[in-house]
């Protein structure tokens, strides 16, 4: 819907949850911010209202309120309606032009902010112009108390300062800006400019999608170059929010997703490797596996052993490096000299086959020699899989592979996987690469979450950390629980044992348990990360179960006490039941304000793992 009122110069351009009115009287300012579950202020201040600013050159700070109207349009038609502001300036003998922009999107309710910039420049010209807008740092959504922001590069931070989520280039999320309540605000997002564009376009977006903190947001100056035509320099899609963060999360993945093809994730072919959760790293000259006196590999011993952690479900046999590169031999000829050659190795294969356990070979890209072509590397590879019938491939130092090598094993073994050692960064690789490490190397990891794990969910990604030791080990444990995920254990590192203590391996075993007891939830479509909580020092991740059943909740105290009392409030009602699954806590549920609350004890630096169903 857009308003004219011709009396006061205010133009209001909005939907049933939201809307933006400005005023124009010779001059563009920002009169409301408008969101429906939020109580309208009568007036917005003089920092709030400014819509932009221009920075030339020389430090002339050219406001948006201080620019000349030219010309006003709206119109609309059965998918969008727009209001549109053409402005000028002159500064000097430099002339610049903008385009300020309001487009409503009828269909999912969104109104987007853009910017179009140019310039006349005097005979010294082109010259560089620096874009702020103050209205995101400096609007006031209550009287009283100071907004609650969600920053594209750090949602949630750490007693450090830096995030808990470790972000993806791939999945950038929106801007959060809401409401002290936590609850009413809006979803601030920054599309990319050039995306579906033949021509390129100052696309400023991508700077805000780094913003860290209030700091930034406040003083950030973006760089551009106008030329004598307008073009896009800045957008910003605008969705009202009211259900707080989940709702904030859940809207931005489903969008993140969308571009998304999961066909090599829906194959039933592949389902075995969702379904996995312990692996192991393999290092077959490592007294876990290898019989030195008989010269071969020891599959009881192995499995034996890995029943103290609940038992493998897959492992990456390694024996290449580090020998490789002492001599002339490459990986491929080391295949051969696994003990008892290449008919060892099948043998080993079946063996791990007869016991249930699927089977990794490794593939390393910086081994490929000068006179090696992909072609080479993939008839290779087709020969090892067809000799040994192993399950997949690990693709060392790897986040991509190339489509002709895939294709070629899926030819004669279409339920084979490919696991990358890196996180698959490009769209396409996401698409074809079913599983990566969760690999990291900081100390403090908890609490942490990887934005990763909660976007692509179907994609299988144990926590592995190879150097950590004594409590590190714990840390890597509680990471993994945290985050509702697998594990690879990894104790022999190239002949640095780095074991597991009985301890730990218990805890292991016993979080397997919990994780096949409760696939559904730890599997589910929609886990929520950074779930708030409602006391400080707790920190959360929410996994609901599709069929709407369940909602497992991780709970982590990242402080020195022991904290009681309320815990959370539960996103469902009508509750039947609720246990803590990992000490057997109490747990209570209290109906509070229209809320049910989760009341309990979470131990000091420890985890509670609570159950509710509905």
């Amino acid at each position: 819907m857009i308003l004219v009122d011709k009396v006061t110069n205010i133009t209001t351009i909005k939907n049933e949850k939201m809307g933006f009115a400005i005023k124009h009287d010779g001059h563009l300012v920002l009169h409301q911010v408008i969101h429906g579950a939020i109580p309208q202020r009568a007036e917005l201040s003089a920092e709030e209202a400014e819509l932009f600013t221009m920075e030339l050159e020389g430090g002339h700070i050219l406001p948006c309120s201080k620019w000349h109207i030219t010309v006003i349009e709206s119109g609309g038609d059965q998918t969008e309606e727009l209001v549109s502001v053409s402005l000028s300036i002159q500064c000097g003998q430099d002339q610049l032009l903008a385009k300020v922009i309001f487009l409503h999107h009828l269909e999912d309710q969104s109104i987007r902010y853009l910017i179009q910039l140019g310039a006349n420049w005097d005979e010294w010209g082109p010259k560089e112009v620096y874009l702020h807008m103050p209205f995101l740092a400096n609007l006031r959504l209550d009287e009283e108390q100071p907004n609650h922001y969600y920053f594209p590069s750090n949602p949630q931070a750490k007693r450090d300062g830096s995030s808990i989520m470790q972000m993806h280039v791939e999945f950038t999320m929106p801007l959060g800006i809401f409401h002290p309540n936590q609850q009413h605000g809006f979803s601030l997002e920054f599309p990319n400019l050039n995306e579906h564009w033949f021509i390129w376009v100052q696309n400023r977006n991508m700077e805000l999608k780094q913003m860290t903190s209030l700091v930034e947001l406040q003083h950030h100056r973006l760089l551009l170059r106008p030329d004598p035509v307008p073009a896009d320099v800045m957008e910003i899609k605008f969705s009202a929010i009211e259900r707080g963060w989940v709702e904030f999360f859940n809207s931005w993945r489903q969008n993140a997703r969308k571009p998304i093809s999961f066909k090599e994730y829906e194959r039933p072919e592949l389902k075995w490797y969702k379904d996995t959760f312990l692996q192991h790293f393999t290092y077959i000259f490592s007294k876990e596996v290898y019989d030195f006196e008989k010269n071969q590999i020891d599959v009881e011993r192995l499995l034996q052993q890995g029943e103290a952690f609940g038992g493998y479900d897959s492992l990456l046999l390694w024996h290449q490096y580090p020998r490789l590169g002492v001599d002339g031999r490459n990986q491929w000829e080391f295949f051969g000299e696994f003990p008892g050659g290449m008919p060892g190795l099948k043998n080993t294969v079946e063996q791990f086959h007869q016991r249930g356990v699927k089977v990794f070979l490794p593939f390393k890209p910086w081994d490929i020699g000068f006179d090696e072509s992909v072609k080479q590397s993939t008839l290779s590879i087709v020969e090892i899989v067809r000799e040994t019938n192993i399950d997949g491939v690990f693709l060392d130092t790897m986040d991509s592979v190339p489509d002709s090598f895939r294709d070629a094993v899926h030819d004669i073994k279409p339920d084979f996987v490919f696991c990358s050692e890196g996180r698959p960064k490009k769209k396409h690789q996401i698409e074809i690469i079913t599983g990566s490490w969760n690999q990291f190397k900081n100390k403090e990891s908890m609490p942490e979450t990887d934005i990763f794990r909660y976007v692509m969910t179907e994609h299988f990604s144990p926590i592995i950390s190879r150097w950590h030791v004594g409590i590190r080990k714990d840390l890597l444990i509680k990471r993994a629980i945290f985050n509702g995920t697998g594990i690879l254990i990894w104790q022999d590192v190239f002949g640095s044992w780095l074991p597991y203590n009985k301890l730990q391996q218990e805890a292991i075993k016993k979080w397997k348990h919990i994780w096949r007891e409760h696939k559904a939830n730890y599997q589910g479509s929609s886990p929520i990360p950074l779930y708030p909580m409602l006391q400080s020092g707790l920190y959360c991740n929410a996994f609901p179960s599709d069929d709407g059943k369940s909602v497992i909740y991780s709970v982590f105290n990242d402080t020195s006490e022991e904290i009681h009392g309320d815990l959370l409030k539960c996103a469902n009602s009508e509750i039947t039941a609720v246990v803590e699954l990992w000490d057997n806590l109490p747990v209570q549920v209290v109906q509070l304000d229209g809320y049910d609350l989760l009341r309990g004890t979470v131990k000091s630096k420890q985890l509670s793992i609570i159950k509710v169903s509905l």
